[in-house]
């Protein structure tokens, strides 16, 4: 799958980038392969799986550390248009004061429904959506535009406002980051835009499935959910939040989790709420 993704990449069209590979202590001689099969892209080998934040965190800081103007942390599962950087550095040069900019993102099995066209988010509710998931692509998203967040699945960085604002928090470890990212660089004064020309193709959830299970994203989402509002929202907004996270949020997935007989991720979604003040504990105490 990272093969394919990388194959992909090599064929883009955009000058002048350089293609790094976080390998999250992988057991099954992937970081050979890789290395044997493009020798011209650099591997960051890790002892073992530190999270998705803090794997990108590894990319990132290699990149700033060389001197990068913009830095792209990018999922492995996912096949890129050969004009996809191209045209988020398009849009990243067209509006100054952009931060991020996220591509049109479209289901891989499904590859004329979007998975992603923007995003929108409430602090009010807590509820972060994809603008146009699931939805036949029938051109209603092919303007540039403002949007609320961005996904870590691809997202276009300028590396002078990580300097400013900081990379990825890796208490997250994988799930939140993105947005906790995005609503820190809204608060420093920038914006997100969406770039609808930038398209990739997304098997969600693949590596995550593969890896660690469905119940590992149910978990890590539910006390992640709590964590961003921890950190960005005000006392009010707490208090029309816990509702829509106790319905819209925790009974859904458990509901939907059970439908499906997937009692692992039921269970993941409870343990997620349970997680969270000792997560607090922790981060209080400097653990």
């Amino acid at each position: 799958m990272t093969a394919e993704c990388i194959r992909s990449l090599v064929k883009m069209k955009a000058q002048e980038y350089e293609i790094i590979v976080v390998d999250n202590g992988s057991k099954d001689g992937s970081v050979g392969y890789l290395a044997s099969q493009f020798p011209q892209i650099t591997i960051l080998p890790q002892p073992h799986n530190i999270g998705f934040a803090a794997g990108c965190n590894v990319g990132m800081r290699w990149a700033l550390e060389r001197g990068a103007k913009y830095v792209l942390p990018l999922n492995n599962d996912t096949i890129v248009d050969a004009d996809f950087l191209s045209e988020l550095e398009r849009v990243a040069e067209q509006h100054p004061e952009a931060a991020i900019v996220s591509p049109r993102i479209y289901f891989w099995d499904l590859p004329d429904r979007l998975w992603w066209a923007g995003g929108e988010f409430s602090l009010w509710t807590g509820i972060a959506k994809h603008v146009g998931r699931k939805e036949v692509d029938k051109g209603q998203f092919c303007r540039d535009k403002e949007t609320d967040w961005a996904t870590g699945c691809a997202v276009l960085l300028k590396c002078e406002v990580l300097r400013e604002v900081g990379l990825f928090d890796e208490r997250f470890f994988g799930n939140g980051e993105d947005l906790d990212l995005s609503l820190r660089i809204r608060k420093a004064g920038y914006q997100i835009w969406y770039a609808a020309k930038a398209k990739l193709w997304h098997k969600e959830g693949a590596d995550y499935r593969k890896n660690v299970g469905e119940q590992m994203r149910k978990f890590t989402g539910t006390r992640n959910c709590l964590y961003v509002m921890y950190k960005h929202a005000t006392v009010i907004q707490w208090i029309t939040f816990i509702p829509n996270f106790i319905i819209r949020y925790v009974a859904f997935y458990i509901i939907l989790s059970v439908i499906k007989a997937d009692f692992l991720s039921a269970w993941a979604v409870i343990r997620g709420v349970g997680a969270f003040p000792g997560m607090l504990y922790r981060l209080k105490r400097g653990i």
